[in-house]
C-alpha cells in the first residue's frame, strides 16, 4: 500500500504544474526507501499555522482568506481538463496537507500517501453513504478549511469531538442562525485596521460575509449541492477585495504580487442627508471618482 500511494504521488505531482500545487523535486526508491524531495515550504503546514498563530505578527484575516484563496485555486487547477490531463480529486484536503512558503502562499501536497479519503472531520458525508467519491468531495473538504481559518481551529480539536457534533455541522448552524460571528478567532475579531478615515475592529462585514457563505455552500451533505471551485474562486476573490480595497495597508500583504494588481478609476456615489431651516430632509447624491490599485 506504501508503494502504491508513493507512485501516486509521484504521478500526480509530475502531472501537475501549477504555483499552488507543491513541486516535487525528486524522489527515491531504492531497497525500502521511498523518498520524496518536495520543495522547500518554510513556514511549515496549514495545521501548525493554525495553532501558532499567537506567535505569528503577520496573521491577519486578509492573509487567511488569501491562503484559502491559493488552494482554491489550485484546486481548480486539479479539476479542470487540460490537454491530456484529466481531472484530479486530491481525496485528502485538510490543512495538514496545505504547505506555506516564505510569503505564507498556499500549495496543496500529498496527493497519494493516504490510504483512505479524506481525514475525520473532513470527510464527505454522502462518500460515507454510498462511497462516491467525486470531485466535490474535494470541494466539501475545502469548506471545512476555510471554517478552520475564520475560527482559528483545526477540525480536529476536542471540542469538535463533543456529542459528535464535528466542526462542519456547527459551522453550518451558526451560518443558518445567522451567529457566524460566535466562531470568529478572537484574535482576528480584535485585531484593528487603520482604513482611510477611521479604525475598523476586525474583518469587514462584507468579507466576513462573502466567505462564510461560499465555505457554508460547500458543506451540504449531497455533493449535487456544492458549487464548483471556479465559484469558490470568485467569490473567494470578492472576500480578499472587499477586505484590503478598505484598508491602507493592502498594498504590503499583496507586495510580493504586484503583477496582479492593475491601476484603475472607482466611482463612488455618496448619500449626503441635508436637512434645511423647515426641518424638510433632502438626499442629495455626489459622484466622487478615486484612482486606486484593484486586485485582478
Amino acid at each position: 500500500m506504501a508503494q502504491q500511494g508513493f507512485q501516486a504521488e509521484i504521478e500526480m505531482l509530475t502531472s501537475c504544474k501549477h504555483s499552488n500545487i507543491i513541486t516535487l523535486l525528486g524522489f527515491c526508491d531504492e531497497g525500502r526507501a521511498l523518498i520524496l524531495i518536495y520543495e522547500y515550504a518554510s513556514n511549515g503546514s496549514l495545521n501548525y499555522y493554525l495553532q501558532k498563530t499567537r506567535d505569528n505578527e503577520n496573521d491577519s484575516w486578509a492573509q487567511r482568506v488569501k491562503i484559502c484563496l491559493d488552494i482554491a485555486k489550485g484546486l481548480r487547477y486539479l479539476h479542470t481538463t487540460e490537454g491530456d490531463r484529466h481531472v484530479i480529486v486530491h481525496r485528502d484536503i485538510k490543512s495538514a496537507n496545505i504547505l506555506l512558503d516564505e510569503n505564507f502562499k498556499g500549495k496543496i501536497g500529498d496527493f497519494g500517501l493516504s490510504i483512505f479519503p479524506s481525514a475525520p472531520g473532513y470527510m464527505d458525508p454522502q462518500y460515507k453513504k454510498d462511497a462516491k467519491l467525486k470531485k466535490e468531495s474535494d470541494v466539501y473538504s475545502f469548506g471545512v478549511v476555510m471554517f478552520e481559518m475564520l475560527s482559528g481551529t483545526v477540525a480536529y480539536d476536542r471540542k469538535y469531538a463533543k456529542n459528535n457534533a464535528g466542526l462542519a455541522i456547527i459551522a453550518r448552524k451558526h451560518f443558518n442562525n445567522g451567529k457566524i460571528k460566535e466562531m470568529l478567532d478572537p484574535k482576528i475579531k480584535e485585531q484593528t485596521t487603520e482604513s482611510l478615515f477611521t479604525s475598523i475592529k476586525g474583518p469587514s462585514q462584507e468579507s466576513l460575509y462573502t466567505f462564510s457563505k461560499i465555505a457554508f455552500e460547500c458543506l451540504p451533505k449531497e455533493q449535487v449541492e456544492r458549487p464548483t471551485m471556479e465559484v469558490v474562486v470568485k467569490e473567494l476573490e470578492k472576500a480578499l477585495f472587499f477586505q484590503v480595497s478598505l484598508f491602507s495597508n493592502y498594498r504590503t500583504l499583496l507586495s510580493h504580487q504586484a503583477s496582479h494588481l492593475i491601476f484603475g478609476r472607482l466611482e463612488l456615489l455618496i448619500y449626503v442627508k441635508y436637512v434645511n431651516t423647515l426641518n424638510m430632509f433632502y438626499i442629495v447624491i455626489i459622484k466622487y471618482t478615486v484612482y486606486t490599485w484593484f486586485l485582478c
